[in-house]
């Protein structure tokens, strides 16, 4: 999935320089898709799972331990079957009994959309709890393959991705942490005792954890490797000062010093949390740009007209409409944007007269996508209207966001469903 961040609300009638620079955070999607465990009731089980965790029912502060407990189970099936490939039939049998108890659990607590158990789930269930593959003596997992470090490398580097989006948008936070102390930065003591410094720019602890570990993996990729390694020397670089401040606001320290070392740190705070958005933009930038070209060379690999390659055009076509909407900003010329929605629009028409066209008919997720794509065409044109108009294209912003977020998901389950439409 793009490196697209959230929107900032700007003021009205007014387009702000981070407005259409920072566009959709949401955990759902990733700059390259994780690994399915590759088991049906497993992959059929976590997805529900995944969707629950997006569900507006469930509290924004649950949902990053939920979806860390996807995660966890992920690597936990996945592992369990490659260590022993016999213990499949265990492992698949686990996964309807957990997707059975889990989506009670959850219905119940939060009242989300957890789907319930498909029918080839359903059937393990009412067949014999599998007993020889449990007991079969496990192997030792084979060497990975160059491709294999690969692509768990490119994994390790999108779940740091992704926790990045989701919880530091550093643009935002500079940006309130400038207006909410621009004048106890200015005016010190003279604001007398009812002025608060308010700091609330996260620490990096828990990404350079991730980062850490992913830059060790073996293997090695050319196009993300340096910028991983510079991002993590940024992260590195400001999460002390971080720390620093946050404690200072905790502790109110500053009623204490008169507000002397938050002065004292402001110059070297803000260049530094600056350097490490630049490079937290850089290693997204990376990461969308090496799934283009891999999913550009899928496509060519493919016969004209077949479904997988009409699929994975319309895919594309979007991501790059995707980095015309991230150069928007003030004053833009909405031109290439609205080109490049017109190139999307094409490819899903014929996407559309394709799906359209194969018997028997695709799965509902298929034509869904073409739907959803169509939608985030909308929402990318009432942008660039609003930017003409000079008007607020901020709530436009936020639907192209949401939208474009439903599309990847509708792709994955499209080709997770349809073998027709996978690139292969």
């Amino acid at each position: 999935m793009p490196r697209v961040r959230s929107v900032v609300m700007p003021p009205r009638g007014r387009l702000t320089a981070a407005c259409l620079a920072a566009v959709l955070a949401t955990p759902a999607a990733a700059v390259t898709p994780l690994t399915p465990v590759g088991v049906e009731s497993c992959d059929a089980f976590l997805d529900a799972y995944a969707q629950c965790a997006a569900s507006p029912g469930v509290p924004e502060p649950a949902r990053p331990g939920i979806r860390q407990g996807i995660n966890t189970m992920r690597e936990s099936f996945r592992d369990s079957v490659a260590r022993n490939p016999a213990a499949r039939p265990t492992v698949a049998y686990q996964c309807a009994q957990a997707h059975e108890a889990v989506r009670k659990s959850l219905v119940d607590a939060f009242k989300c959309d957890f789907p319930a158990l498909p029918a080839a789930s359903q059937a393990l269930l009412q067949a014999a709890p599998p007993v020889a593959a449990a007991q079969a003596p496990a192997r030792a997992a084979p060497p990975q393959s160059p491709e294999a470090q690969a692509v768990a490398k490119v994994n390790a580097y999108t779940e740091a991705q992704n926790h990045l989006v989701r919880s530091h948008p550093l643009e935002r936070q500079l940006a309130e942490y400038r207006r909410d102390n621009e004048r106890v930065l200015k005016l010190g003591t003279k604001l007398g005792a009812n002025a608060w410094y308010h700091f609330g720019i996260v620490d990096f602890d828990g990404v350079i954890d991730e980062l850490e570990k992913a830059v060790a993996l073996p293997g090695s990729i050319p196009e993300v490797d340096p910028q991983a390694a510079r991002l993590l020397a940024a992260l590195r670089d400001v999460n002390p000062t971080l720390k620093a401040l946050t404690r200072y606001q905790t502790t109110r320290e500053f009623k204490e010093d008169g507000y002397r070392f938050a002065r004292q740190q402001h110059p070297i705070l803000v260049p530094k949390v600056e350097a490490a958005a630049k490079a937290m933009d850089a290693y997204g930038t990376a990461l969308f740009e090496r799934e283009l070209a891999r999913d550009e060379r899928r496509m060519t690999a493919l016969p004209e007209d077949a479904p997988a390659r009409r699929l994975l055009a319309t895919s594309l076509a979007l991501r790059r409409a995707v980095q015309r909407f991230e150069a928007l900003g003030p004053k833009a010329d909405v031109a290439p944007f609205l080109g490049a929605l017109g190139e999307v629009s094409t490819a899903n028409r014929q996407l559309g007269t394709t799906l359209d066209g194969m018997s028997p008919k695709p799965s509902a997720s298929c034509t869904g996508y073409a739907d959803t794509v169509a939608s985030v065409i909308g929402h990318g044109r009432d942008v660039a209207r609003d930017i003409r108009a000079k008007g607020d294209p901020s709530q436009p912003a936020q639907l192209f966001n949401d939208t474009y977020n439903r599309s990847v998901r509708d792709l994955e389950s499209c080709q997770r469903s349809e073998t027709r439409v996978r690139p292969g």
